[in-house]
């Protein structure tokens, strides 16, 4: 029974640590999102290798999904994966609005790091 209770909270440590690396198609972005903060890359970088920046996320938990909400670039971006096992180019997208509150949505292609 100890070895099960032990399993499973490495299980546990493991999914809450993982991160996602995303991309959008039209919008040329790569960034990484972990458990508490967003990475941005170099918009040219295809193996998220040289950072941009790191910003710390405000974070809505769902069931199967996350949503991050990340301020960059004087822009609020909101980041949204509905299903972390089963991702989704039409499901997944990024909001990006900026002061003017000008909004613009773009989908997400992500995987996991």
């Amino acid at each position: 029974m100890k070895s099960l209770v032990i399993t499973f909270l490495a299980l546990l440590t493991f999914n809450t640590e993982a991160s996602v690396l995303c991309h959008t198609p039209r919008m040329n972005k790569v960034f990484e999102v972990s458990e508490k903060k967003v990475t941005f890359f170099s918009e040219f970088d295809s193996h998220a290798k040289r950072e941009l920046a790191s910003v710390a996320a405000r974070n809505k938990s769902e069931i199967q999904g996350i949503t991050k909400i990340v301020d960059f670039e004087n822009q609020k971006h909101t980041i949204h994966i509905t299903d972390m096992n089963n991702f989704s180019d039409v499901n997944d997208y990024i909001i990006v609005k900026s002061r003017a509150g000008h909004e613009v949505t773009y989908p997400l292609s992500c995987e996991l790091k």
